[in-house]
């Protein structure tokens, strides 16, 4: 099929979990559907001599952290905020994928889509902001982009055809299986609790890659349902107006009751007689440590107020799997996956709390609901090419699953993990299996932080400037560095460290350093796995 020859399509995405990578994917299959030839690339692949050139440009992005892009976007970000050439030329679609739960949602999706309207890009239609699930609403998006781009190609196909769920969706679908490991790795001194998890796989027809993350679709504390239940004055049989199941059952699987909705949050605001809790629900930002409204769930904001059932199910959002790295290889535990997962227990005020999926796991997740969720960019390279692996904390678990198949495959390749935590005694995650791996050789370095068993606090980031010149060696040897862990943080802390080490060991200055590890990102060399 012939399409006009002055058409050239773009289609991208940003993504840190893959749903803006498979929603590109589909768009593409379907553009190939019509006759457009085009396949969906990173947008850090993306060069602004190529984005000039182009007639149409189709954008999938997430927002990650602090309202930024997801690292394999940041490239393209970084070289579109300093363009200064006009794109006149070029028209454009944003599908911005993200959680209303943050202050800055879509931000990365808004940031596109304004920044190429200034420099004179046209928009194909208005940009789409998804809120939590994006199937539904990608192929509606799907539909009405490709209209206007059959239109232009030249070349449409019969009014019978109809956008396809593509067979990737399958990965949304989750299968039933059974928990058969439920052990605590942390000491009973520990100031935390970290549970090991191993999942049955059998006749699940999943089947994973280390790196991968699975998720874990989770039902809330049935003690909290009942609680909200009786605050409503209502049973578990309630009927909910426009809902096809009673309130009991929509409490406990289908809607987020642990974290507030904004929705509520203004709800309630406009109707307590509380001023304190008017003033703290009434602002449009999450909860910090320490004030008013941190750590309070449903239950506690509609105590607030008198509130309808139905009112208070609208503010409600859908209940969301939670994602988990998985800590094993498959090559060593085809027919199971473990999981590394820090319950999350807390008290506010009288009341005791606890995280949605953390909690199920650890007391009622004897049967469960999974998925896969595939990593494509977190993957281990060719087996005779070193690794530099950091992880503190719940983050040791890719790493847990890269070093057990360098192992089992018998890899060549140097591997170096810097691994830190609160405490050795206490918090010395899989620790006998670290020192195991160091033994063996599969590990050739290991570098630990346990940063309350001393008075200065002792970091990762601190390991790898006490070992920066080493580090910087084995980046010149075509290292490849992977992050896992906490990404308010840690993550921030290990990427300046980096950015250090660069400059220092490598002679650089700060933008030469920059540049090198803009080059490791855009090689994959340096890629993260951060929450």
């Amino acid at each position: 099929m012939t399409g006009r020859p002055d058409f050239s399509l773009i289609v991208a995405f940003g993504t840190d979990m893959g749903n803006a990578e498979d929603a590109a994917m589909t768009f593409a299959e379907e553009c190939q559907a019509v006759g457009i030839d085009t396949e969906a690339i990173e947008l850090n692949q993306v060069e602004m001599a190529d984005l000039r050139g182009a007639t149409h440009f189709v954008v999938v992005t997430s927002t990650f952290g602090d309202g930024e892009f997801p690292d394999n976007a940041t490239l393209f970000w970084e070289a579109l905020s300093a363009e200064t050439e006009a794109l006149d030329r070029l028209s454009f679609a944003v599908l911005a994928l993200g959680d209303t739960g943050y202050d800055l949602f879509c931000n990365a999706g808004k940031l596109l889509d304004e920044r190429l309207e200034a420099l004179g890009a046209t928009r194909l239609v208005e940009r789409v902001d998804v809120d939590g699930s994006y199937v539904q609403p990608a192929k509606a998006w799907t539909t009405d982009v490709l209209k206007f781009l059959q239109a232009a190609h030249g070349a449409p196909v019969p009014a019978t055809h109809h956008v396809t769920e593509s067979s990737s969706r399958e990965r949304h679908e989750p299968v039933s299986t059974r928990l058969t490991v439920n052990r605590v790795l942390t000491a009973a001194e520990s100031t935390r609790e970290v549970r090991h998890y191993e999942i049955d796989l059998t006749g699940t027809g999943i089947a994973y890659t280390a790196g991968d993350s699975l998720a874990v679709h989770a039902t809330n504390d049935p003690a909290l349902v009942e609680a909200i239940l009786a605050e409503l004055g209502a049973g578990r049989d309630h009927p909910v107006t426009d809902r096809d199941e009673p309130l009991g059952d929509l409490l406990t699987e289908h809607l987020e009751i642990r974290t507030p909705s904004r929705a509520l949050q203004a709800l309630v605001a406009a109707r307590t007689a509380d001023p304190e809790a008017a003033a703290a629900l009434a602002g449009d930002t999450t909860a910090a440590p320490g004030s008013w409204a941190y750590g309070k769930d449903v239950l506690d904001l509609i105590r607030l107020a008198d509130l309808g059932i139905d009112e208070v199910v609208d503010t409600l959002r859908p209940l969301q799997f939670r994602d988990y790295s998985i800590a094993s290889s498959p090559v060593v535990h085809p027919d199971c996956v473990h999981l590394t997962v820090a319950t999350v227990r807390y008290t506010a005020g009288e009341r005791h709390h606890g995280g949605v999926a953390s909690t199920f796991l650890a007391d009622r997740g004897d049967t469960l609901r999974v998925h896969l969720r595939p990593n494509h960019a977190f993957r281990l390279p060719a087996p005779d090419v070193p690794i530099v692996m950091i992880g503190p904390g719940t983050g040791i678990a890719p790493f847990r699953a890269f070093l057990q198949e360098r192992r089992a495959t018998a890899a060549p390749g140097r591997s170096w993990l810097f691994f830190g935590d609160r405490h050795r005694a206490t918090d010395y995650l899989y620790g006998d299996e670290l020192d195991g791996f160091l033994a063996s050789g599969t590990l050739t370095r290991l570098d630990l932080a346990f940063s309350r068993d001393q008075a200065a606090k002792h970091y990762v980031q601190q390991r790898m400037r006490d070992n920066g010149a080493e580090l910087y060696r084995w980046l010149q040897d075509g290292a490849h560095v992977y992050v896992c862990g906490d990404a308010d943080r840690m993550a921030k802390d290990v990427d300046a460290a980096l950015h250090e080490i660069v400059a220092d060991c490598g002679g650089l200055d700060a933008d030469d350093a920059h540049a090198y590890v803009n080059e490791l990102i855009r090689n994959h060399r340096y890629v993260r796995d951060v929450y």
